[in-house]
């Protein structure tokens, strides 16, 4: 928060009483008995200074004491009910004991009694944020600019918050103007850098994250970002090194362990180290997955980086062992697939989009056949097929974009369900939006192509939507075998919100409603549509290759069969298979876990 920090935030370096001017002399020799005693030897001479009862307040719950805490800060605010510094002084204390609804409160209480307090409506807008009130934080934290429009900390705040909100060019500029107002913050660099990479720009990203670092060399969050953008660009080694760094400044970071072991090669431990180093991190992740008192979502994320390493290893039984501590502690933090919502959701988009629907809305939309939606179930070779497309030259990979759920969410609002996003549509908010998507699907890509992909899997869903944006573009449905299938998905770190992943039950439902929903869309849509298997693209690089080809009526290249030559960023799992040869052993993989995962059996029946 305004981190009640050794500074107090900003609220304690622009008090310049004695009082603390000593206290932050303490805290800048890192002496917090020393600033400890300064504050009660005030209270000893004067019991009734409300600044000394509120500086013991922060200080202590910084140190741990929670009851001394709360004291002190109830204290200050019976001494000066009517002093915003005192409520805000009890917030922080709240906020640093993890109590955000009375931290909330008191900075509330703070900002009702000066509505001036830049301080205050800072540090309620990030209580709102944590509390996950969104719309609260974020009028909450322009108030504060509003008083004070230098603000670095709270421009970072609000460009998270427009971050999360897909509100991409107004966090760039939150971004950019906190770096304007405090040239030598590192978060600022860093929440940018992660601001593009979600856009793809991922060159751009490396550059600002190393900034970061140059800033700070200890910027967690500059080398965590650094790591996850050197996988994308291929360079396992230096994407190992920057998580090793993260590690050596917080051992305890579990998405940096997760990945570190994820990157691991016994072949190439040497180069992380030494065999002594590499077997140390090992056996902490090991041991921290059978530790109880470990939280779950740091549990998932070891657990899955150990899964990884093992089934590099060959070492199935572990691989098998870990993968199910991973999920089980995912399921506990995302609970269970909601499978009515899904089958009503299917159901919904069954009966709303017919063959009538799309030819009333023939009319609708863009002219344009450049886009190339790439759907199916994630792992399926959604990230194989773009690899294939990207290496003409007359073609261009826009990756994973969240662009077409981000504009159907937009247009739906609150008022509708996001798949019913089509039926909003008129001939001339389709053509706007169609226009909207074309300029993020082409940004980054050099101009005159013939095609260029969106390769989001999920997508399927979005497909009426697309269908009525852009009736020219092409459909390139991906399909895997489905053990093999549900076995990536499953032993994968995908995010929170995709429920279906930590259960091969849910998996296997989830891939049926998928089927089904896929089976009406080529009944229905008006889109051309390819479907291609995984497997015959192992068997056989060059004819589906061909085939993918004349399907999106672009003249042959070579270039296609050396799709693993590119160069270009790989945000996606499968960033590192794509980057080596067309190979098999892949295909029917869930035959290595057969002993150790019997729910595989029944998918194994299924193609």
């Amino acid at each position: 928060m305004s981190q009640p920090s050794a500074e107090f935030g900003t609220q304690g370096r622009a008090d310049s009483s004695p009082l603390v001017l000593a206290i932050n002399a303490a805290l800048d020799a890192r002496d917090v008995k020393r600033a400890l005693l300064i504050c009660n030897e005030r209270i000893e001479q004067v019991p009734d200074d409300a600044q000394a009862h509120r500086c013991l307040a922060v200080l202590s719950a910084q140190s741990g004491a929670r009851v001394v805490a709360i004291a002190a800060g109830r204290r200050a605010c019976e001494l000066a009910p009517d002093d915003a510094k005192s409520w805000c002084g009890l917030g922080q204390v709240y906020a640093i004991l993890n109590e955000l609804s009375n931290a909330a409160q008191c900075f509330g209480e703070a900002v009702n009694i000066d509505a001036r307090d830049a301080d205050a409506w800072h540090n309620l807008g990030t209580a709102m944020k944590q509390l996950r009130r969104p719309d609260a934080a974020i009028a909450a934290l322009k108030n504060a600019l509003l008083i004070d429009a230098t603000r670095a900390d709270t421009y970072l705040n609000l460009g998270t918050l427009f971050s999360d909100r897909g509100r991409f060019e107004d966090a760039v500029e939150c971004f950019d103007r906190a770096f304007k107002y405090d040239p030598g913050m590192a978060a600022s660099r860093s929440r940018l850098a992660w601001q593009l990479s979600t856009r793809g720009k991922v060159t751009h990203a490396e550059t600002l994250f190393r900034q970061s670092l140059t800033m700070d060399p200890g910027h967690v969050e500059g080398w965590l970002g650094l790591g996850r953008t050197l996988e994308d660009l291929g360079e396992g080694e230096g994407a190992r090194s920057a998580y090793l760094n993260v590690l050596k400044l917080r051992p305890d970071h579990a998405m940096a362990l997760g990945q570190y072991l994820a990157l691991l090669r016994d072949e190439k431990r040497s180069a992380d180290g030494g065999d002594a180093e590499s077997a140390v991190w090992v056996a902490r992740a090991e041991q921290t997955l059978r530790d109880d008192a470990v939280q779950d979502a740091a549990k998932a994320l070891i657990g899955y980086g150990v899964a990884k390493y093992h089934d590099r290893s060959r070492n199935y039984e572990g691989a098998a062992r870990a993968a199910r501590v991973a999920n089980a502690a995912r399921r506990r933090v995302s609970g269970p697939l909601d499978r009515d919502a899904l089958s009503r959701r299917v159901d919904g988009l069954i009966q709303t989009y017919t063959a009538a629907f799309f030819a009333e809305r023939r009319q609708f939309g863009l002219g344009t056949d450049q886009p190339v939606f790439v759907v199916g179930l994630p792992r399926s070779g959604t990230t194989l097929t773009e690899q294939i497309l990207a290496a003409h030259p007359m073609m261009h990979g826009s990756g994973e974009l969240p662009t077409l759920g981000r504009l159907a969410a937009r247009l739906s609002g609150k008022q509708h369900e996001l798949w019913q996003a089509a039926t909003l549509l008129d001939e001339v908010s389709s053509r706007t939006i169609g226009g909207d998507y074309l300029r993020e699907l082409r940004d980054g890509a050099p101009k005159g192509l013939l095609r260029i992909s969106d390769k989001s899997p999920l997508n399927y869903f979005q497909l009426a939507f697309a269908a009525v944006l852009f009736p020219g573009a092409r459909v390139i449905h991906c399909r895997r075998a489905a053990a093999d299938n549900a076995l990536s998905i499953w032993m994968e770190n995908f995010g929170a919100d995709q429920c279906y992943a930590t259960d091969f039950d849910d998996l296997s439902f989830f891939r049926a409603e998928y089927l089904r929903l896929m089976k009406h869309w080529q009944q229905v849509l008006p889109l051309k549509m390819l479907e291609i298997r995984y497997e015959d693209t192992v068997a056989d690089l060059e004819g589906q290759a061909r085939r993918l080809i004349e399907f999106l009526d672009v003249p042959w290249d070579e270039a296609c069969l050396q799709f693993h030559n590119s160069n270009r960023a790989v945000q996606t799992p499968s960033r590192w298979q794509v980057r080596q040869p067309i190979y098999s052993r892949s295909v029917e993989r869930w035959k290595a876990y057969a002993e150790q995962l019997p729910e595989l059996l029944p998918l194994s029946c299924e193609s």
